[in-house]
């Protein structure tokens, strides 16, 4: 598996909190306790800036700038200047240190409620990303004990190919792979092109996740009393919920009904599976997951198809887990 983690006089650009964990790779300087985000870019060696550098070209021996195109490039302390790619005019550079600013301050982290986790530099500084831990939400701490792991996942590049991008997920970033599937994965995802207004935009970043200390609160409150729903096995619970996920109206050919037929059998599998009722009962909060499964994992046989429609808001398979959430908690 390769990082694709920059390294330079056989050190990785690359730091992790300690507490966090090693990574796989076992690279990178591992720090202790609680780090500012300007200390955490200085140790992952990601505090360096970039720049928009006029395209030169000769012309009847005359040197000449062209128009509307500009290359960015990675400004070394030493002065030393490292191109990436040619851009046109209306891209707008974000810095590092702005991009992992403005996260800290969209999740509170400036105020103790979250913490730097992980920062990286891919493919020789092209690209940046960092991990802030989130903390862990417990649902039902003295009973099922169900945890789920929260970061948000920062990445940015440099070079054109990838927009500023704040991602919800359960997986901690500490190299290439793991960003990608963090992305693939995310709860929720907003992103931002390298435009004018980005700054402005990456404020509202907040509003969009939905990853506030309000929003943890009222999401366990509200899994729990979904765990206080008893649903068992046959239940006509059960068809209330996947009726309202699958509505029965929608059907008008033979083929729409096998289909439908086949997920509601699959989602029934789900319910009883050792992931799900196996390991947290019978009840609201089992069947609510197991229709995230669902849409997560066995919507198509495509699995990078079922990770976009799962993180992208507004999608289909985000307002259907919406809608099973509300029909759970309609069962009490």
């Amino acid at each position: 598996m390769s990082h694709e983690l920059e390294v330079k006089d056989g050190e990785a650009s690359f730091a992790y909190r300690r507490e966090g964990g090693a990574p796989w790779h076992r690279l990178g300087k591992a720090v202790e306790g609680h780090q500012t985000p300007d200390e955490m870019l200085r140790l992952a060696k990601a505090d360096y800036q970039v720049a928009l550098l006029p395209v030169l070209f000769e012309s009847d021996g005359v040197i000449r700038e062209m128009e509307g195109r500009y290359i960015t490039a990675r400004i070394n302390d030493d002065g030393t200047v490292v191109p990436f790619e040619t851009v046109k005019d209306r891209y707008h550079v974000v810095q590092n240190s702005t991009v992992l600013d403005k996260a800290i301050n969209v999740v509170g982290a400036s105020k103790g409620d979250a913490i730097m986790d992980t920062a990286g530099v891919l493919n020789d500084g092209k690209q940046f990303f960092a991990t802030i831990d989130l903390g862990t939400l417990i649902i039902d701490p003295m009973g099922v004990h169900d945890k789920l792991s929260r970061y948000l996942v920062v990445s940015t590049s440099h070079d054109g190919t990838q927009p500023i991008t704040y991602a919800c997920t359960d997986i901690r970033a500490v190299c290439a792979n793991t960003v990608r599937f963090g992305l693939q994965t995310a709860r929720s995802v907003f992103t931002a092109r390298h435009t004018a207004n980005v700054e402005t935009a990456l404020t509202e970043a907040n509003q969009v996740l939905g990853i506030s200390d309000d929003w943890a609160r009222e999401f366990k409150k509200c899994a729990e009393q979904m765990l206080a729903i008893p649903v068992p096995p046959g239940s006509n619970k059960i068809d209330t919920v996947l009726n309202a996920v699958w509505p029965i109206q929608n059907i008008d050919t033979d083929r729409k009904r096998e289909n439908r037929d086949e997920i509601l059998t699959k989602v029934r599998q789900l319910y009883g599976n050792p992931r799900n009722a196996g390991g947290y009962g019978y009840n609201g909060w089992t069947l609510y997951n197991s229709v995230v499964e669902y849409f997560d994992h066995h919507w198509s046989d495509d699995a990078d198809k079922n990770a976009i429609r799962s993180m992208t808001i507004g999608n289909k398979s985000y307002v259907s887990k919406l809608k099973a959430q509300d029909a759970v908690l309609s069962l009490a």
